[in-house]
């Protein structure tokens, strides 16, 4: 530029002077962009809620805000989305087996924000997050460019689906033997936990009258248990015998679901109900364990405890009930949910079983797969297509 400045003054030329001035404003357009671009420019994502089921749609809010006079022309985000987040009406790039990239194209004035709203499917429980993201922009004629990374979003939590338990495979009146009648035979007239609507076959004796009043429906006194009777789930995470020998991810997530249906179908029947599971729980450590209790905050730890769940403990189911079911009370009903059954499992299945804890075992693997004969112990197998795995994979 400062050679042809110097030619123009020599030869005294209009014309090359001012074509001299003309790059010399381009260039200071050009280092004023480069230096100011990405400076007052703030990208967020949030997504509408934190929390969702598998299977559902949730609203995700993506929003640009140039905070400065100097406009922007273009604006390059790519952004960073688990396959599992399906992004509907945006075509995907591929980024890796587990992530895709999103590529958006802003133009902003000065001063002005930008929003765009995408509709976002969650088809697999767990937890994610975006991100990160790149920010690129730079002058008008793309001579210079800047990016800027932007760090994950905030996480979203997918809980795994709730199904019937007859969808899942298992009997839906007294799928776990008497545990309902149990709980009754030994509830405290003098411990009162709430109210709720007649059934057939309720004692007449334990009507709340001043409750069928006020509702103008027959309802009924709900007792705590003088003992502490209640159900307990035991989610193997290991796919084979040992750890290191892989995973069957559909397993994994067939377990999970019939562990939040067995947790759900546990609160609406206001019994106690306990979650173990052998893991990465992400962000909470390792393993989970949550001893039976009742409440809407059971029923939301144990699903959040779910999407959180991961392979990679090792620490054996069989090891985590030897420290845990010893602790229960005696007569709580174990639910023992697991692809497969060794013997170190069948073992500790067994012990539980003698202890005086009525153990179910629920076989998420197909039938091919063995189950030793565990006397006393009831035995159901929901895998393969027919069974559990059409239920859920195919929602």
């Amino acid at each position: 530029m400062a050679g042809i400045l110097l030619l123009a003054l020599w030869l005294r030329s209009g014309l090359l002077l001012l074509a001299a001035a003309l790059v010399a404003l381009v260039a200071a357009l050009v280092a004023l962009w480069d230096r100011y671009g990405l400076s007052r420019l703030t990208y967020e994502r949030r997504f509408e809620q934190v929390r969702c089921f598998a299977g559902e749609t949730v609203t995700l809010t993506v929003s640009l805000t140039n905070r400065k006079i100097l406009p922007l022309t273009y604006v390059v985000v790519e952004e960073s989305v688990p396959v599992a987040l399906k992004v509907a009406s945006h075509r995907m790039r591929f980024q890796s087996r587990a992530r895709e990239r999103m590529r958006l194209r802003f133009s902003l004035g000065w001063y002005q924000r930008v929003e765009r709203r995408f509709a976002v499917e969650a088809t697999r429980r767990g937890v994610y997050r975006l991100g990160p993201a790149s920010i690129t922009t730079g002058d008008p004629f793309g001579w210079a460019e800047r990016t800027l990374e932007v760090p994950p979003s905030e996480l979203l939590v997918v809980y795994p689906r709730v199904l019937p338990l007859e969808q899942v495979g298992l009997p839906a009146r007294r799928p776990f033997g008497d545990l309902a009648s149990r709980d009754r035979l030994f509830a405290d007239p003098l411990r009162f936990a709430g109210v709720r609507e007649y059934r057939p076959g309720d004692p007449l004796n334990q009507v709340h009258w001043k409750a069928t009043a006020a509702s103008g429906r027959l309802q009924v006194r709900l007792l705590d248990p003088s003992a502490s009777l209640g159900i307990a789930v035991f989610l193997n995470t290991w796919s084979f015998d040992r750890f290191w020998e892989g995973d069957d991810t559909d397993a994994l997530e067939a377990g999970a679901t019939l562990a939040a249906s067995i947790l759900h179908w546990a609160h609406e029947q206001a019994l106690p109900a306990g979650l173990y599971a052998n893991g990465l729980v992400y962000e909470w450590g390792f393993n989970l364990r949550m001893p039976p209790a009742r409440g809407e905050g059971v029923l939301a730890h144990g699903l959040e405890g779910l999407a959180r769940l991961q392979t990679g403990s090792p620490q054996p189911l069989w090891e985590l009930m030897a420290l845990d079911v010893p602790s229960l009370p005696y007569g709580t009903s174990l639910v023992v949910i697991t692809r497969q059954v060794g013997t170190e499992l069948a073992g500790a299945v067994l012990r539980a079983q003698r202890s005086g804890r009525p153990v179910t075992l629920v076989v998420t693997a197909a039938a091919d797969v063995p189950v030793p004969d565990l006397p006393g112990v009831t035995v159901y197998r929901v895998g393969g297509e027919e069974g559990l795995h059409g239920a859920v994979l195919a929602q």
